[in-house]
Order: C-alpha cells, then sequence, then structure tokens
C-alpha cells in the first residue's frame, strides 16, 4: 500500500493498517507500518494490544496512542519499553504471579531493572539475563494452556486405553494420572525453553539500548504471552473477559508511557 506522508500520518491511514495486522512486523519486513516511520518495536506493541481489545475499546485507544506518536513526530525512544515495563508490566506480572500461586520477587527484580535504565544506569548483560530468566519462566509457565492441554491429553489416554482393554474405571483413572503427568512436563519445558531464549536475547538488547536487536525479540509474543498469564488459563469462567482485561490494562499503561515521553 502507499500513500503520501500527509496521509500516512492520519488517524483513517494509521486504523485501517491496524486493523490490516501490523503485530508482526520486525526490522528486515518492509511491509506497511501504522507510520511509515514508527520503529518495528512499537509497531509491534501497538499492533497486538491493538488486537487484544474489543472493537470499541480499541479503537478510542488507537486514537490516543496516534495522537502521541503524532506529537512525537513518529520518533519513539526504547524508554517507553522500560518505562511501561517498570510502571505497568512488571507490577501486572507480580499480582498474576501471586494469584496463580507463584512469586512476585522476580518481577519486581526485572521491574528494577527498567527502573534503574531509566534513570541513565547501563545495566550490564549479566544482570538483566539473571533478572530476566526466572521472571519469564513464571510467564510462560502461566501462560500455557494447561486446561485444554489436559484435556486433550486426558482424551487421548482414555481412547488408548479403551482399545487396549482397560475397561471404564481402569481408563478413566489411566487417563487423569497421564493427563496430569504429561502435562506438567509439558507446561514446564515450554517454560523453561521459551524463558532462556527470550532472556538471552532480551538481556542483549536492552543492555545494548539496541532498538532493532529488540525487535527481532518479537516483543508481540511476549504481550500475548503477558495477557495469557494474567487472565489465566486454567479453564475458569470468565477467562475471555479477565483476557481482555489484561490486554486493556497493559493497552492503557503503554499509551500512558507514550504521553509520560517528551517530544
Amino acid at each position: 500500500m502507499s500513500s503520501s506522508p500527509a496521509a500516512a500520518e492520519a488517524f483513517p491511514y494509521f486504523l485501517a493498517q491496524l486493523e490490516a495486522g501490523m503485530a508482526g512486523r520486525d526490522e528486515d519486513d518492509p511491509g506497511p507500518r501504522p507510520r511509515p516511520d514508527l520503529p518495528a518495536w512499537a509497531a509491534q506493541l501497538v499492533g497486538v494490544l491493538f488486537d487484544g481489545q474489543d472493537a470499541a475499546a480499541a479503537q478510542d485507544w488507537a486514537r490516543r496512542v496516534h495522537g502521541e506518536l503524532g506529537r512525537l513526530g513518529g520518533r519513539v525512544p526504547l524508554g517507553v519499553v522500560h518505562d511501561w515495563h517498570a510502571r505497568v508490566v512488571a507490577p501486572m506480572l507480580a499480582e498474576a504471579s501471586v494469584r496463580h500461586g507463584g512469586a512476585a520477587g522476580p518481577h519486581h527484580a526485572v521491574g528494577l531493572l527498567h527502573t534503574r535504565t531509566l534513570a541513565g544506569e547501563r545495566v550490564p548483560e549479566a544482570d538483566w539475563t539473571a533478572a530476566l530468566e526466572p521472571a519469564l519462566r513464571e510467564v510462560y509457565r502461566h501462560a500455557y494452556g494447561y486446561a485444554d492441554a489436559c484435556a486433550t491429553a486426558g482424551a487421548q489416554a482414555h481412547a488408548y486405553a479403551i482399545a487396549n482393554g482397560f475397561g471404564e474405571e481402569r481408563a478413566a483413572e489411566f487417563a487423569e494420572t497421564y493427563a496430569q503427568l504429561n502435562t506438567g512436563a509439558n507446561a514446564r519445558s515450554y517454560a523453561d525453553a521459551n524463558a532462556l531464549a527470550n532472556a538471552r536475547a532480551l538481556a542483549a538488547a536492552y543492555a545494548a539500548g539496541d532498538a532493532r536487536a529488540y525487535a527481532r525479540t518479537y516483543p508481540f509474543a511476549r504481550v500475548q504471552a503477558y495477557a495469557h498469564a494474567h487472565a489465566g488459563r486454567d479453564g475458569a469462567a470468565g477467562q475471555e473477559e479477565r483476557h481482555r482485561a489484561a490486554y486493556g490494562r497493559l493497552a492503557d499503561g503503554l499509551a500512558d508511557s507514550l504521553a509520560r515521553t517528551a517530544a
């Protein structure tokens, strides 16, 4: 899609690009962004947060964000990410972790590093890695779709047991045990692998203050994990409403961080 700079800055263009789905853009993808001058990491965050809200809330939020981006002339510093994580993301994840039976400490530790960075300190990569790994492990553990995975594993195990002559009572017992053991192991592997990979890439980007490297860590995917972790994926009633609420809180926080940024 081509457009003049003036048209590209107009809200209808901005909204149309968001509605077309911009969350996966990175520095190596030359496709259109909501604003041509918007950093790739910011396009990812704005895109995924827009997608996570209901239509009316998303449009109102997009108008606010569009105004802030216009005020900044599209020049969005990486400090916005640090401000957002320190004020909004880390406290949200700490709150969610405690609610799900985990620990708040790892998230507070990451939030402190973001605060130190905002104050002008160069936090070493090793410090970022040491803080991010346990915090992200908590995020991905709580974001894992445990209820659905357990139900699928149980159904498959039950079918196997029946096919092999277990009888209904033994089949049900086998299915329950298998589902819990299998899903628990998969959830741990999922959390460990994602925490390790994301922590190392993020630590390098943060320590270097490298916006392009940060974009290549695919921050939109972590936002999805943040929302899942906060809402919970245990199959409890109201999960969709909690999911939308988590996206709304993250989105409002990012808009606030943009508003706090000097032009």
